[in-house]
């Protein structure tokens, strides 16, 4: 399954820089711009920016964080365990 929109609790695989292959929830988003979270290196009080083109969005979608987000709410742990979650799927 293909998405093609970035939405608020989707997750999205880095394709270019330093940070290629790492999987971030999209904690945001401005324009162009993606702010992606790891719940670590990157936290949700201070989101990573990332280009759109430079990312593959997933088709996992996490409603309960993105609500939590969506109310000002820090849930880096719950972050960091979805995420987690999802490489153990991916192999």
């Amino acid at each position: 399954m293909k998405v093609s929109e970035p939405v608020v609790g989707g997750t999205a695989v880095s394709l270019a820089g330093r940070d290629k292959g790492r999987c971030y929830l999209i904690a945001g988003i401005e324009g162009e711009r993606l702010l992606l979270t790891d719940g670590k290196a990157h936290p949700a009080a201070a989101p990573k920016r990332k280009n759109r083109r430079h990312v593959r969005l997933l088709p996992q979608f996490h409603p309960e964080i993105a609500a939590r987000l969506g109310e000002g709410k820090e849930q880096d742990s719950a972050i960091r365990a979805a995420l987690k979650a999802l490489q153990a799927e991916s192999g």
